[in-house]
């Protein structure tokens, strides 16, 4: 079973209760006036700092931690090159090659330029506007290792769980998503040739100038930026926002442990090479960390508890697999308790959070969607989580959403439902092999929304939507019930899929977790509605409480113990409704 554990000083996880009203944010600090720190010099704790004469000595104040960071930047560039500068760069020219509209959002394939003689292709997500033109927050979303480049952070690899841009995107937020150096439309990079010493680091500037065009566009809110990324992308969001002070929020997957901790899998290539952190020295990455420092962690002149302490008093997020070959989570675990030092020192505990989810080197569905509130919550776009209930409060949400993501045959038929929906064997109950059981336990209407689009890659001629029971439980109005609901039909149809109601059924008189005869007086209100829109919008509906009810209460003999859900007697009596309106359809 896949689980996960969310490590934020305290909270509830996913949220950043009101952290930002203490945020002490630094001032960017430039990079050319940075005291130079020698290779010879041993590296400080983290809490102390290197003095003009070269001694050691402890942090006490925010100006000593400003110099500490300043060195922590001055060790990374001695691995990785100088930071070009960035004064008389060209504008940024920007040319839309094609573009691919949706329901959420226009996703353009762009390329601009980022110095002389460089440009740099990249996808551009800019959500749908009605009205006057809003000021968005906007992400950075940087893909991990692979030929595709930034199509994986689109969803366009093999891999489920690498479509952050497309997710935020869909959102709400202005998302770019640039190709990194030797990948995607950078594929024939030369690394030899470039002006940079690394790839990181051409990977740094190419990130600080998307910044840059995102903070040019009317569209953004240039004070609500942030960045994401997974394993190659995830370390670089961390690199780009030690020296981009602009990036308010860092999220990182898969991307980092101490590099004594490092391990990618296989001894015979460590062997081979020369050390463990081989993979780093590539070309692609920092080829100093062979050429200048042996592969030696303890000459590395920079460590990733550093350069993460770097990003304080900033919001940082990490998802930390305790599965994660690459990126062995004892070392994460020993890094973050120095980090955590930090994070208090600047009075901000809240702005740090770490997922240790049960899983490999993966981002997993219900990790993102922390990370989505919590930058949610960053940019003062989180919801009050006491105004009402949502599909996100609910973890048993995402395990099936991970487990229909596996499930992608084409299906003639969906049932999108809660639990209801969920306890049937429907392809034994139908007798019918073309069936798509879509229920999640506890689902609310909001939820099934957000879930739409796996409904559409099975390419359905009809869909059985049963529902609302949760969301009159949990006190959401019957209007949004009928606006989802309604939204639900309306994009179905879109499709060209066959959507069918149905009526909310009564509890039992035994059911104890809300008085049973106010809540089946709610229900039969909600019915009213839900016929109504049925009659609106011309669809059929199905109603079972004058099969089950006698009236007011669900009978015994279709309820089991708890009063609420349905015997193996109520699943035959639903396929005999189910079964007519195939019939009726023909299919």
């Amino acid at each position: 079973m896949n689980k996960t554990n969310c490590n934020n000083r305290g909270l509830v996880c996913a949220m950043l209760a009101g952290a930002l009203g203490i945020v002490l944010f630094l001032p960017a600090l430039s990079v050319g006036n940075i005291q130079e720190r020698t290779d010879s010099l041993p590296r400080p704790g983290l809490f102390s700092y290197t003095d003009k004469n070269g001694s050691i000595k402890p942090v006490h104040t925010v100006r000593e931690w400003q110099l500490r960071r300043g060195q922590i930047l001055d060790s990374m560039q001695a691995a990785m090159g100088k930071l070009p500068a960035r004064d008389q760069l060209p504008l940024p020219d920007m040319q839309i090659l094609d573009s691919v509209t949706t329901k959420y959002y226009v996703r353009y394939n762009i390329r601009f330029a980022v110095a002389a003689g460089e440009t740099l292709p990249a996808f551009l997500y800019v959500p749908v506007q009605t009205g006057k033109m809003k000021k968005l927050p906007a992400m950075l979303a940087l893909h991990s290792t692979g030929e595709l480049g930034k199509k994986i952070a689109d969803g366009q690899g093999g891999l489920q769980n690498r479509a952050y841009a497309r997710e935020l995107a869909e959102r709400g937020y202005v998302v770019i998503a640039p190709d990194y150096p030797g990948f995607g439309d950078l594929k024939a990079y030369d690394f030899k040739t470039g002006r940079y010493q690394s790839g990181t680091m051409k990977s740094i500037f190419d990130n600080m100038r998307c910044v840059d065009l995102l903070q040019s566009r009317p569209d953004v809110d240039p004070g609500r930026i942030g960045v994401i990324g997974h394993s190659l992308g995830g370390h670089n969001a961390i690199f780009t926002a030690a020296f981009d002070t602009r990036l308010k929020v860092i999220v990182s997957s898969c991307g980092w442990t101490l590099m004594h901790d490092y391990f990618n899998g296989d001894a015979a290539a460590a062997q081979k090479y020369g050390g463990k952190l081989w993979p780093w020295a590539q070309d692609r990455y920092m080829p100093l960390l062979r050429n200048k420092y042996s592969l030696d962690p303890d000459k590395v002149p920079f460590d990733f508890d550093e350069v993460i302490a770097a990003l304080a008093p900033r919001a940082f997020f990490s998802n930390s697999p305790v599965n994660d070959a690459n990126f062995n989570v004892e070392g994460i675990k020993k890094g973050i308790a120095g980090i955590t030092a930090v994070y208090d020192f600047m009075k901000v505990p809240g702005n740090l959070q770490v997922c240790y989810p049960d899983s490999e080197h993966d981002f997993p569905l219900r990790v993102r969607w922390q990370a989505y509130h919590f930058i949610d919550s960053v940019f003062g776009l989180a919801r009050d989580r006491k105004a009402r209930y949502s599909y996100a409060d609910n973890p048993h949400y995402f395990k099936r959403m991970q487990l229909f993501a596996t499930q992608k045959e084409q299906k003639n038929i969906v049932m999108l439902g809660n639990s209801l929906t969920e306890g049937g064997d429907w392809e034994t109950i139908l007798k019918r092999t073309d069936v798509a059981n879509r229920g999640i336990g506890s689902d609310v209407t909001e939820g099934y929304i957000n879930r739409i689009n796996d409904v559409f890659e099975l390419k359905p001629k009809i869909c059985f939507i049963e529902g609302g029971v949760n969301d009159l439980a949990r006190g959401i109005p019957q209007y949004i019930i009928i606006g989802n609901l309604a939204t639900l039909v309306d994009t179905l149809r879109g499709k060209g899929i066959i959507p069918v109601l149905h009526a909310v059924t009564c509890v039992a008189a035994h059911y104890r977790a809300i008085d049973p005869g106010t809540f089946n007086s709610s229900i039969k209100k909600l019915n009213r509605a839900i016929e109504a829109l049925a009659i609106e919008k011309k669809v059929m509906w199905i109603d079972l409480n004058g099969k089950i009810t006698d009236g007011e209460y669900l009978m015994k003999q279709y309820a089991i113990e708890d009063g609420i859900h349905y015997t193996a007697e109520t699943y035959s009596l639903w396929e005999k409704e189910i079964a007519k309106i195939s019939g009726r359809l023909n299919f």
